[in-house]
């Protein structure tokens, strides 16, 4: 009976703490607060060879027009260690450009059966003249210096994504 009562407040505890806004993210080793920021949540799909399946979510943080914080997880799964290791390779040699950009951070995780890639991006500290000269200025969502959120949607619609606002409920 005691077992069940610590399971019970176990599962309590994690779905309080899952159903949190999160108002804190991590850029260049330091905490940002989100909570005065509107925040959309996106996601696509993406074609993958068979065995592979692709989850794809982007958190935008923004003021008015500007974007100020982007996350992005994308988790590719699948049975297939050569998959994996593609997949693996493409995101380790996409994230070298950024080394050391500061408030760009990225970061690749290798599981049994899966490969995630996160990037942050803090578009209010980043240097925007070093990311453009990686990017370039062409199809970029940056605007008289600054990220802009339409733009980001924009290119994100294109690309099948579907996006949705986060309340402070959430």
């Amino acid at each position: 009976m005691k077992k069940m009562g610590i399971i019970t407040l176990l599962f309590i505890s994690f779905f309080l703490v899952g159903c949190e806004k999160q108002e804190k993210i991590t850029s260049n080793g330091e905490k940002v607060n989100v909570s005065k920021m509107k925040h959309k949540h996106c996601t696509r799909t993406a074609s993958a060879e068979s065995g592979v399946e692709v989850s794809l979510n982007y958190d935008l943080y923004y003021t008015g027009e500007k974007l100020n914080l982007l996350h992005s997880e994308e988790k590719v799964t699948s049975t297939s260690k050569e998959s994996l290791d593609l997949y693996q390779n493409a995101y380790e040699s996409i994230h070298q450009y950024y080394e050391g950009l500061e408030y760009y951070d990225t970061s690749v995780v290798r599981g049994g059966d899966f490969i995630a890639s996160a990037i942050t991006i803090n578009y209010d500290k980043i240097d925007i003249g070093k990311l453009l000269d990686i990017e370039g200025e062409e199809d970029n969502i940056i605007e008289d210096g600054e990220a802009k959120v339409e733009k980001w949607l924009a290119l994100a619609k294109k690309l099948g994504a579907k996006c949705e606002d986060v309340s402070d409920a959430s």
